[in-house]
């Protein structure tokens, strides 16, 4: 007997014998490979308050024949300089329809009869998580209230955000297994620690994080997924002939008060300055320059 196999013995009274169940070191020769072989598809996560350049961030990753926008707030199809494609959802059921197309590997912009390019996308833009939760808990209302008559319609039970939030960190591992570059967006929203809870130490005087809009459970998720998690943001400088000039910037360190931080064997600047997809992928990857 191979000495790669394993040895299962018969437990049947009166009987003695072995045989193969499976070739284990086979088995592990064909799945344990060296990090340096396994082909990164970066994960990345930008939050900011509304009108802050989310999606304008997001479209730097590559020229828009490789970038595909999952917009639910129809805010990407403002974006007519850069003229992305755009596949625009309503309802949760559109975002499964999003999914199964893209786990084809074989969307591009040639099988849509959009243009002539046949290589698929080789990135993808969910443009709105927070809104992509709201369609995850009115899906589960819908669903409650088909089944319960006795139920008050319109009504958002308890239960339906839990079950809404399941439905979202599926969502999340699927397009995680994506062979593809993937930049979600989401709203910020502040969290306040402490302020309700008479038992804090620091009750009277509360803890203020700055996060993506999206329940706990589901952010924490996102954030185990990502490589990166940005916070963008504005600030005004002197440009020419004295007037202000708005520029963007990605704090991406870790910081006490913001949902931030990386994924990466080499150091990231805590803000990157007039950020831009590339610009990050970069640094991910030891560039400097």
């Amino acid at each position: 007997m191979s000495a790669e196999a394993v040895p299962i013995r018969s437990t049947k009274k009166g009987k003695s014998s072995s045989f193969t169940e499976k070739d284990y070191m086979a088995i592990a020769k064909q799945n344990v490979v060296r990090a340096a072989d396994v082909p990164i598809y970066p994960k990345i996560l930008i939050y900011a308050r509304k009108k802050q350049g989310k999606t304008t961030l997001a479209l730097t990753a590559a020229p828009p024949s490789q970038i595909l926008v999952i917009d639910p707030e129809e805010g990407a199809i403002y974006k007519r300089k850069t003229n992305p494609y755009v596949w625009r959802v309503n309802t949760w059921e559109d975002l499964q329809d999003v999914y199964g197309a893209l786990r084809t590997g074989r969307l591009s912009p040639d099988s849509l009869g959009l243009g002539p390019e046949k290589a698929p996308f080789k990135w993808v833009i969910p443009d709105g998580l927070t809104r992509f939760n709201n369609f995850a808990l009115h899906y589960v209302r819908r669903e409650s209230e088909e089944r319960d008559i006795a139920r008050h319609p319109g009504f958002i039970d308890r239960r339906d955000y839990n079950k809404s939030g399941e439905l979202m960190k599926q969502l999340m591992h699927n397009l995680h297994t994506l062979k593809m570059g993937v930049i979600y967006t989401a709203q910020e929203r502040m969290k306040t620690l402490g302020s309700f809870d008479e038992d804090e130490e620091d009750a009277e005087n509360p803890e203020v994080l700055f996060v993506p809009d999206l329940p706990d459970s589901v952010r924490g998720t996102v954030n185990s997924l990502v490589d990166v998690i940005g916070r963008l943001y504005t600030v005004r400088i002197d440009g020419k002939e004295g007037k202000k000039q708005v520029v963007r910037r990605l704090y991406v360190g870790v910081h006490d008060k913001y949902d931030t931080g990386f994924r990466s064997e080499f150091a990231l600047p805590e803000v990157v300055r007039n950020p831009t997809i590339p610009k990050l992928v970069k640094l991910m990857e030891g560039d400097q320059s």
